[in-house]
Order: structure tokens, then C-alpha cells, then sequence
């Protein structure tokens, strides 16, 4: 116990590095608190012995050394909740902020190692669940030091009786230690399997429609049951191993305390002990019980806490050991030439780009067309330094691509994906996330032919999306993404596959808007739209992770039969 609790302190404070003046002072005050609460059952012994003496000025005087230490607890209990309380607000933040920020730095695969059902409990529950680790520590330490001092009064009365005790007390707490391995064992399984009923439920409300178009709810409720009797059967065995060292393990301490009441009762036939000493004794072993108690309470907290500690810190760390690319280069004037020179990658040991290489120059609109698979989404990775290259390099502007700093880096090179995701939140708001300038968004908007949409709005930029802008059209949506990209000043600006799914009308615009769009800029486009590749300055067609041919759609559709083929099996 003493070893893990030390380690699980030990990963807390790295998690929450602060020293904080409120946790130092709820330690000092709960200790004197603790110590004060041993008083009472002296009080309350001395008051008896002293009524059945007849020494009543004596008793009050006790009595009132009783009401000044009940007080005295009291106002100590109320301190340290109060200092606890501002510590763990600080800690919270403080967690939540790491968390958050370690999620940033997540790869593209990290779905497949952490669930999001894991993430989303741990941004919330779990941060709530570790809030008493520090406490629970703290008191456990506190109650030790309390089991000790009434050790000392037991052996200082009889070494006998004090044996006796702590032996009763040992049995007791091996018992009750076994239990809560137990129970930690199973509210880890537990919450594993609440981690794929979230998980689930995320995804069913992701793809709701296709859930009703298929009508799949059956299949998928049947995949829900299996993880809810999952969820059932470790719920129910985390609570009989709790309610087992409640109950059945607890008559230890019931029956030894029968048996140390005829230990006493000698004592006191013998005169070896007073009523009072008597009375103090039997209250003592009822506090030891409690300290006990206490002790394997914190002990059974701290573990189940200490699930959500390394949940949270599994978390942490993937982020924190994800690829980091931060060069030295602070140089912001860049042109926007992009190059990729005998480029290979693996992923998972299997070869996806095989020594290619292009140019995409500032002012055109380089496009990459290819099957599925053939390495696209790989090529717009590599750009945005998700993953380093095996062999090779990926330079802007003659520059090794990993030599920029990750601030000059950032802001010269955007993406607008398929998908993109709008916050729900306002049109403004959505814009001030890049740039908080009204006139920069309004000349955006424009640029991209969306203001006109957004001023014929109720609220014009003010109107407030739905989460993905589910209240708005697709092609309005994603005009809106190319007008967030261009608030980013950004010199190079991927779009993939941002006519999917639109009407020819929408998709009309975003070509018209293509040729305004690379006289300040260099634009690379993942496309399966034949109108897109028509009007291209350079296409890069990919073949199983090679550059099949480079060229302008009107030389390859006479000159290359690989290129001919693709083209005829495009919609």
C-alpha cells in the first residue's frame, strides 16, 4: 500500500506541478485537527470518572473542555475544506489546460490508440475523480499517525492489550486490503467498458442518418448490450468486494472488540485500570476501528481515483510524445515553392510514397489526382508535418519543410479538407478564431462570394451556426472554410476535395474562385472533379505511390494512356 500510494503521489504532483500555499496549509491545520479529535474521548473519560467521584466543579470544567474541542474541530474541519477547495480549483484548470493541449498535439491516427469515448470521460469526469487524491493521501498519513499514538496509549496501560489489538487490527486490515485490490481491478474494467458505450453512443449520433437509412439500430443496440452486461457484471463484482469488507470483514472488529471487553473488565477486577481508563480504552479501539476504516476508505479512494490519474496521463503523454516538429528558422518572408525531392514513406512498414518527386509552383494550382490509395491524403500529411519522411525531402522554398519554426510554419501553410469543421458558435466568432479583424473577415467573405449570403441572414455575421454548421448549406459551409483559410494569411493552401458532394452551381464558384485565388498564393488540390483537373496549371497523377506522369490535362489525355484511363473512370 505504501509503496503504490507513494508512486501514485509521486505521477500526481508531475501531473499538477504547482506548489500551492493552500494545500500546505490544509495539511498543517488537519493534522493539529486530527490530534485534537483524541481529546474528546479523554474529555468525555474524565468527566465520568470524575461525576462518579463527586468532583462536580471538576466535571464542569471538563464538560467545558469538551465544548471548547468539539468547537475546535469543527472550525478546523471548515479551514481545511475551505483550503482545499481553492487548491483544487487551481488543479483542475491546471489539468484540464494540459489535457487540452496535449490533445493538439494529437497524429491523425490517434482514434485507433485512444478511444474517444476515453478522451471525452477524461476531460470531465476524470479530472473531477482525481480531485481528492492530494486529501485522501494526506489523510491516510494523518490517520496513520493517529493509529500509532492510540497504539501508545493501549501499551502504555498494558503491553498485553496493545498486542492484542494491533493483532486484531492486522487481521482486519489483510482482509480488507485483498478487497480493495479487488475492487480497483473491477472499476478499471468498469469504466474501460463506460469508455465504449460513450464511444458508441458518439458514433451513433455521428451517423444517425445512416443509422435510420439502414436501419442498423437493432445490430448496433445488440453490440450496446454486450458492453452494458460488460459494464453490469464488473459494476456488480467492484461492489460485493466493497460491500464484503463493509460487512463480513468488519465482524473482525466486532467480535475483537467482544473479547476486549473481558480483557478490560480483568484489568479493572485486578486494579490494574480505573473506570475512566476503561471507558478511554473502549473509545480508543472504536477510534482505531475508525482510523482503520479510514485508512483502507482513502486506501480503496485512492486507487479508484488513481484510474482516472494514469487514464488521464495516457492521455498526456500520447500528445506530449506525438511527433513535435519546432525548427529554428523565424524567417517569415516566403514566397511558397514547394518541392518534393525522391520522397519515400512508410506507414506501419508498408511503402505508400515511392521516391516522387514535383513542384508546386507560387500563382498555380498544382493538382494531385489518383485512385484510392495511392497516396494523396499521404502527400497533404507530409505537408502539414503530421509525419516525417522516411528518405528524401519536402522543402518550401529550398528549405527543409522541418527546419521552419512551428509559429512561421503554421501561418504560412492551411488546409481545407472535404470535411472541415465549423464551431458552433457565430459566422463572427467563427472568424475571429483566425482573425478578430471585422474589415479582413468582410473582405474574405467577399472574396470567396459568401457575404452576400451571410448579410442576407437575419443576424448577419452574428448568426449563430449549429455544431458543423448543419444549418447551412455544404457549399455555403465550405466557402466559409476558404474564407477562414484566407484570414490565415497563409502562402500555401491545400484543399481536398472541396467540391465533394456540392452542386454544379457551388462548384462552379470555387473554380472561378481558384483562378483569383493563386494570384497570391500557391494552391495544391486532392481532386476527383474533371472540371478542376481541366483547369489546373500542373497535375501530379499518382500510380500505387508513384508518380505515374506530370502535365496539363489537355497533353495527358492525348499523350498518356494511364492518365486516359482515370479520366474515363471518373465521375
Amino acid at each position: 500500500m505504501f509503496k503504490r500510494n507513494i508512486k501514485i503521489t509521486k505521477d500526481y504532483f508531475s501531473l499538477v506541478k504547482f506548489k500551492n500555499k493552500y494545500l500546505i496549509t490544509f495539511i498543517i491545520i488537519d493534522l493539529i485537527n486530527v490530534l485534537v479529535s483524541l481529546l474528546v474521548p479523554y474529555f468525555a473519560s474524565l468527566i465520568v470518572e470524575n461525576v462518579t467521584k463527586g468532583l462536580y466543579n471538576i466535571s464542569f470544567i471538563c464538560v467545558t473542555m469538551l465544548g471548547l474541542t468539539h468547537l475546535f474541530n469543527k472550525i478546523g474541519s471548515y479551514c481545511t475544506n475551505w483550503c482545499y477547495a481553492n487548491f483544487f480549483k487551481d488543479a483542475y484548470v491546471e489539468v484540464h489546460s494540459t489535457l487540452v493541449n496535449s490533445i493538439y498535439n494529437f497524429d491523425e491516427e490517434y482514434s485507433k490508440k485512444i478511444p474517444i469515448g476515453k478522451i471525452i470521460n477524461s476531460s470531465n469526469s476524470d479530472i473531477i475523480n482525481i480531485a481528492e487524491i492530494p486529501s485522501f493521501i494526506i489523510e491516510l498519513s494523518i490517520e496513520l499517525v493517529k493509529l500509532i499514538i492510540i497504539y501508545f496509549v493501549f501499551a502504555k496501560q498494558s503491553i498485553l492489550v496493545a498486542l492484542y489489538v494491533i493483532c486484531i487490527d492486522a487481521i482486519y486490515y489483510n482482509f480488507a486490503r485483498k478487497c480493495n485490490n479487488k475492487n480497483a481491478y473491477y472499476l478499471k474494467k468498469q469504466r474501460n467498458y463506460a469508455d465504449k458505450i460513450t464511444g458508441m453512443l458518439s458514433q451513433i449520433l455521428t451517423g444517425l442518418k445512416d443509422i435510420k437509412s439502414f436501419g442498423i439500430n437493432e445490430k448496433l443496440n445488440n453490440k450496446l448490450d454486450g458492453y452494458r452486461k460488460r459494464w453490469q457484471e464488473n459494476y456488480f463484482l467492484k461492489r460485493k468486494y466493497y460491500f464484503t469488507r463493509k460487512t463480513l470483514v468488519g465482524l473482525i472488529i466486532d467480535f475483537g472488540k467482544i473479547i476486549l471487553y473481558f480483557l478490560l473488565i480483568i484489568l479493572v477486577l485486578k486494579h490494574k485500570i480505573q473506570i475512566a481508563i476503561f471507558l478511554l480504552l473502549i473509545s480508543y479501539y472504536d477510534k482505531a476501528k475508525d482510523s482503520i476504516n479510514d485508512i483502507m476508505g482513502f486506501d480503496v479512494s485512492i486507487m479508484e481515483e488513481s484510474v482516472s490519474l494514469y487514464r488521464i496521463t495516457e492521455i498526456i503523454n500520447y500528445g506530449n510524445n506525438a511527433l513535435k516538429l519546432d525548427g529554428l528558422v523565424h524567417n517569415d518572408d516566403i514566397v511558397g515553392q514547394v518541392d518534393f525531392k525522391n520522397v519515400s514513406f512508410k506507414y506501419n512498414k508498408v511503402p505508400i510514397l515511392k521516391n516522387i518527386s514535383f513542384t508546386a509552383h507560387p500563382n498555380q494550382v498544382t493538382t494531385i489526382v489518383g485512385k484510392t490509395g495511392s497516396g494523396k491524403t499521404t502527400i497533404f500529411n507530409l505537408l502539414l508535418r503530421l509525419y516525417k519522411v522516411d528518405s528524401g525531402q519536402v522543402l518550401i522554398d529550398d528549405l527543409s519543410i522541418y527546419d521552419y519554426s512551428k509559429d512561421v510554419y503554421n501561418s504560412n501553410i492551411s488546409v481545407v479538407n472535404q470535411k472541415t469543421f465549423i464551431f458552433n458558435m457565430s459566422i463572427r466568432a467563427n472568424l475571429s478564431l483566425i482573425d478578430s479583424n471585422k474589415k479582413r473577415q468582410i473582405n474574405a467573405c467577399k472574396r470567396v462570394g459568401i457575404h452576400d449570403f451571410i448579410m442576407s441572414l437575419p443576424d448577419g455575421y452574428n448568426t449563430i451556426l449549429k455544431e458543423d454548421a448543419t444549418n447551412i448549406s455544404g457549399g455555403q459551409k465550405q466557402l466559409l472554410s476558404l474564407a477562414r483559410a484566407l484570414l490565415t494569411t497563409s502562402e500555401i493552401i491545400l484543399l481536398d476535395e472541396v467540391t465533394s458532394s456540392l452542386d454544379p452551381n457551388t462548384t462552379n464558384k470555387i473554380i472561378n474562385l481558384l483562378d483569383d485565388l493563386k494570384t497570391d498564393h500557391t494552391l495544391i488540390i486532392i481532386t476527383h472533379n474533371k472540371d478542376l483537373m481541366k483547369v489546373s496549371d500542373s497535375l501530379i497523377v499518382l500510380n500505387s505511390g508513384k508518380i505515374e506522369c506530370i502535365g496539363k490535362h489537355d497533353d495527358l489525355i492525348k499523350n498518356n494512356d494511364f492518365y486516359k484511363k482515370l479520366n474515363a473512370i471518373i465521375e
